[in-house]
């Protein structure tokens, strides 16, 4: 990796980068957020909708419906809703101290972002975990489904690039920039994937000129309405996330890889000590499995989108080149 590509990579760590231990705080009580999420999203559709004068009926008015829906719904730099779980009062968070967590043992090679003595100065080492519906999930999944998923989004729907470019696309991300190599914090995260996927959706779902591409069960839009040349929120749909958040985005179901086979030793032997293991329900991993089961058309070898999604196999390290 020459040196543009390193500073690139620390660069966008910097700003994308994050984990999360699903395990350790698991059995404490956590308040459910997603009523306060909820409104919070659908307020915000209403606020971005009336700031597009433009005759809704025209590209360039989609185009900025997109970018003041962007102002609500992006990373913890941008977006008002991430902010909002990050620092809010009225968010049930809880954060784990890097060295109390599942990757204490962390060294430098191990993902130099979770293993140097400056990780343990940021502010959040780690995501923080918040309970949506029955699940608990690091925020950076919704920093996931908001970035990532906004570009899968647009790849895929608005350049009609194809679905498995698409997703090979997420994963040399994932594996080289966003996570699963030494220089950032030496996590592959399968959730994460799971997370732009599910976030391709969403964005589907605000204007829905495509039909979901899990089936006709999980048309959850349109949010937002072209009516009389204007935007406006539909009455009848609303967003709600725990239609895209299931076992897929938590790490404890779908599990992660890792850039060394020392850190896939220091995971596991953390897990051992929780008495946990990772799938913590194998019926979960199964049921996500048979949801993300639709055959990708374009993929020659007819494998499903869970392919590129799910971890079904074991925690071990990742294969940079021979995999997917």
């Amino acid at each position: 990796m020459n040196k543009f590509l390193i500073v690139t990579s620390l660069t966008i760590q910097m700003a994308f980068g994050a984990e999360v231990d699903s395990f350790t705080r698991r059995n404490e009580s956590f308040i459910d957020s997603s009523t306060y999420i909820n409104k919070f999203a659908n307020e915000a559709l209403i606020s971005a909708t009336s700031k597009v004068e433009q005759n809704c009926n025209t590209e360039q008015a989609k185009k900025e419906l997109y970018e003041q829906l962007t102002k609500y719904f992006a990373n913890h730099t941008k977006g008002k809703l991430v902010k909002d779980l990050l620092h809010g009062e009225e968010i049930d968070r809880k954060i784990t101290p890097l060295r109390e967590s599942i990757y204490g043992k962390w060294k430098p090679l191990d993902g130099l972002r979770l293993g140097s003595r400056s990780a343990h100065k940021r502010e959040f080492p780690l995501s923080p975990l918040i309970r949506v519906g029955d699940r608990l999930i690091g925020i950076d999944k919704l920093e996931h489904m908001f970035g990532m998923g906004q570009r899968y989004f647009k790849k895929h729907y608005l350049k009609k690039k194809d679905l498995k470019k698409v997703l090979k696309s997420g994963i040399i991300g994932e594996k080289f920039i966003l996570g699963g190599q030494f220089l950032a914090t030496g996590v592959f995260s399968f959730a994460d994937l799971s997370a732009n996927f599910n976030g391709m959706r969403f964005w589907n779902h605000m204007l829905q000129e495509n039909p979901d591409i899990l089936g006709a069960k999980y048309n959850y839009g349109p949010y937002i309405l072209c009516e009389n040349n204007t935007f406006k929120v539909n009455p009848q749909k609303s967003i709600d996330f725990r239609n895209y958040i299931d076992a897929s985005v938590d790490e404890s179901i779908n599990c992660p890889k890792f850039a060394r086979k020392t850190a896939v030793k220091k995971y596991t032997q953390a897990l051992e000590e929780l008495n946990m293991k990772c799938p913590l329900v194998d019926s979960e991993l199964e049921d996500i499995k048979q949801k993300y089961s639709v055959i990708i058309k374009s993929d020659k070898k007819k494998r499903p989108i869970s392919h590129w999604i799910i971890n079904d196999e074991i925690v071990e390290d990742v294969s940079y080149f021979n995999e997917f």
